[in-house]
């Protein structure tokens, strides 16, 4: 028998799970188990023996929707576990951190290694960074960092070899959400998380949550949280295979006279911009950040790239971004949030509803070279 690998979930309350469960049932009966009280313990509320089927505890969390996408194809086993507390930064969450949050999930990989001795690593599936945004934690991708180095020394104890499984997580996506009159500079979590995954290939980030339906200002529906779910387990699939896994991103800006280059890297080109699916909030997201230039047009230049025409040419110092700087404030999400209508051609579909399952461009902000 193929031995089973191990998910660990962590983070905040999108890890908790906050909707009522579509199911509480996964049903993939023995290739995907968890521990009593899971997927993932709540709060103060551990995780415990005796392990059971996969099943979700009454409100909706990635590990179904990440199971049963994992799960259909091939021959794999998945034991998830984790733990997470509501609107919790993460100096509350890190090792030695109030919460106890951090040393549950190391308790809760020795249990499932109990249960299971030829247990794998699988990955580090981390949901976290709307309560430091909103604090306006500085540095919050060293934090990452750190978070990172500390999880994999100790699971590499609790499982008894090296941890070198990846980390996957998603991006912020309700900067509007928090926002409540006060500006948005200092809500730094999105651009962190993006700066960690480029300089740590091992820091895999899935992608932003704008494209999904919220039932408040942070926290995304069942069906949502379902599908978020198999967009962890279509990053994951990638990294399995060796085929790796990057966000749609930027990769370069170059400017000429009043006209912008923009190269993006692209998992399933050609680019799309999409207004069905998101309703523009205005120049498909893009915002330019110049005393006396804006956009004036943007077009799809190739697979992979956009032009976009501005009024005059940049000032230096000028900032062009995406999917931060528009939406209502107080609310998040594809109809109202702060969002964008850049997507790829990726032709997955969830297993569940067989809808598209394209990759959204990452938010992103890039200071705009000198034009020549």
């Amino acid at each position: 028998m193929i031995p089973p690998e191990l998910f660990l979930i962590t983070g905040q309350s999108l890890a908790t799970g906050r909707a009522p469960a579509i199911s509480t049932m996964a049903g993939l009966g023995a290739a995907a188990r968890c521990l009593t009280g899971g997927p993932v313990g709540w709060n103060d509320r551990p995780v415990t023996l005796p392990a059971r089927e996969l099943s979700e505890r009454g409100v909706e969390t990635i590990a179904s929707g990440f199971a049963a996408h994992l799960l259909a194809e091939g021959d794999l086993r998945a034991f998830i576990a984790g733990q997470a507390w509501v609107g919790q930064p993460y100096a509350t969450l890190k090792k030695g951190g109030e919460t106890g949050v951090f040393e549950a999930v190391i308790s809760q990989t020795r249990l499932a290694r109990q249960i299971e001795p030829d247990l794998q690593p699988g990955a580090i599936l981390l949901l976290h960074g709307e309560t430091d945004g909103a604090l306006g934690t500085p540095d919050y991708d060293l934090l990452l960092e750190e978070w990172v180095a500390h999880l994999r020394e100790d699971l590499g104890l609790a499982m008894g070899m090296g941890w070198t499984a990846p980390l996957l997580f998603c991006q912020t996506s309700s900067i509007s959400g928090y926002d409540r009159g006060g500006g948005r500079s200092a809500f730094r979590t999105p651009l962190a998380q993006l700066h960690a995954s480029e300089r740590h290939p091992d820091m895999i980030l899935v992608g932003p949550k704008y494209a999904y339906d919220y039932i408040d200002w942070a926290h995304i529906d069942a069906p949502s949280t379902r599908l978020h779910g198999e967009y962890f387990a279509k990053a994951y699939k990638g990294v399995r295979t060796g085929r790796g896994w990057h966000p749609l991103s930027p990769a370069s800006i170059s400017c000429r006279a009043n006209r912008l280059h923009v190269e993006f890297r692209v998992p399933e080109p050609p680019l799309v911009l999409d207004t069905d699916t998101i309703p523009d909030p205005g120049w498909f997201g893009f915002h330019l950040s110049d005393p006396a230039a804006s956009i004036r047009g943007i077009r799809i230049a190739s697979a992979t790239s956009l032009e976009i025409d501005l009024t005059a040419p940049p000032a230096p110092g000028s900032i062009l971004s995406y999917a931060l700087h528009n939406g209502v404030s107080g609310t998040s999400g594809r109809m109202t949030g702060a969002r964008g209508c850049l997507r790829d051609s990726d032709a997955t579909r969830s297993v569940f509803t067989g809808q598209a399952m394209p990759n959204w461009c990452v938010a992103f902000a890039r200071a705009i070279p000198a034009h020549r």
